[in-house]
């Protein structure tokens, strides 16, 4: 049940901070592991 509940944190914790117009990649907690950087 634990990986479910993960997955649905991943998605809303990515609604909130990485949003399409006006990222917050400075706030983000996975910013190192991120790729979006390289695309823009």
């Amino acid at each position: 049940m634990v990986e479910v509940d993960g997955h649905h944190w991943l998605i809303l914790y990515g609604s909130y901070v990485c949003t399409a117009r006006k990222p917050k990649c400075s706030s983000c907690l996975i910013e190192d592991l991120c790729e979006f950087k390289k695309l823009t």
